[in-house]
């Protein structure tokens, strides 16, 4: 199989520098001079899983350069960037073509399907970390648990779905496929929504929110909200309740991902756009759907939202 890395961000790049250094066709797509470094010198990808140089690289500044079709997309574009993307990639699927959703949030895998159909979309939960540490190298950071891959909406067969996760676990990405992805995605926005605007807002590593009391329990209430979004909507969620989960989060995900700063605060300091419109927004956004109030979360939105107009 060949991949199309749409997003040569962090994770496409470990994933398809990987893929790459296992003799998998790999082609990158980014617009910034990390893909340029790529073009000229390769790639590097460091961190948790050791160095892997990767040399020479298939990297494109822009979709325009590219030709032919791919077999599997790896679309790891910022969440609010996925409806023009998709679109700029279709030129480059063919009839058995697979995407891959990557990405962090809720509304991707919606966005996808509306423009490739369901029997081509393929959501993923991942919860490592990466960052590119400068132009041309990708440091994984945290490792959390293993990729799960799976259909969402049943319409991809998990033999399908196999070839891929081979892929993934021969490259050394830690990856299974999931018959119940949906859940398994939730189970990551909880995880994300408790941390990951908290820890920009307050500029400081996960560690820190589970040591104030105050923020501990802002945290609480954020999952509480977001198990009541998920109940009205009919979402099976991987843990009995809020409480169940608020334990496990701070006895057994803080820990080991304690130094991690937050991609929300990465983006804000960069002066980027952040993704909370497909987290604690997108909470919000269908708790007024459903008629389930979310104060907590609109007021993180909130302050989000504030802090990239002032830096607009």
């Amino acid at each position: 199989m060949n991949y199309l890395v749409m997003g040569a961000g962090a994770l496409g790049s470990v994933f398809g520098g990987l893929l790459a250094e296992q003799g998998r066709a790999v082609s990158f797509v980014g617009l910034d001079d990390h893909v340029k470094t790529m073009q000229q010198k390769g790639l590097i990808v460091r961190g948790l899983w050791g160095e892997h140089k990767i040399s020479p690289v298939s990297a494109f500044y822009g979709a325009e350069g590219l030709s032919g079709t791919f077999d599997v997309i790896l679309l790891s574009v910022k969440s609010y960037n996925t409806a023009s993307v998709i679109r700029q990639t279709l030129p480059f699927i063919h009839s058995g073509t697979l995407v891959f959703s990557i990405q962090n949030g809720l509304g991707n895998w919606e966005a996808i399907a509306d423009a490739v159909g369901w029997n081509r979309t393929v959501g993923a939960r991942v919860i490592f970390g990466a960052e590119i540490e400068e132009p041309g190298v990708a440091r994984v950071t945290v490792y959390a648990d293993k990729v799960l891959v799976g259909s969402p909406s049943g319409d991809v067969s998990s033999e399908r779905i196999q070839l891929v996760c081979d892929d993934f676990n021969a490259a050394g990405i830690p990856t299974a496929v999931s018959g119940h992805i949906e859940s398994s995605l939730w189970g990551k926005v909880l995880y994300n929504c408790s941390l990951n605007a908290l820890g920009a807002i307050l500029n400081v590593p996960y560690g820190h929110l589970g040591e104030v009391p105050e923020v501990r329990e802002t945290m609480h209430r954020i999952i509480g909200e977001i198990f009541s979004v998920a109940g009205a909507k009919g979402v099976s969620m991987p843990y009995a309740g809020p409480d169940d989960y608020y334990r496990f989060l701070l006895e057994t995900q803080l820990p080991p991902t304690a130094t991690h700063r937050s991609s929300m605060l990465q983006d804000m300091q960069k002066g980027r756009m952040t993704e909370i419109d497909a987290l604690n927004g997108a909470i919000s956004r269908y708790g007024r759907e459903l008629s389930v109030r979310t104060p907590v979360n609109d007021t993180i939105t909130a302050i989000i939202k504030g802090i990239e107009a002032k830096k607009g």
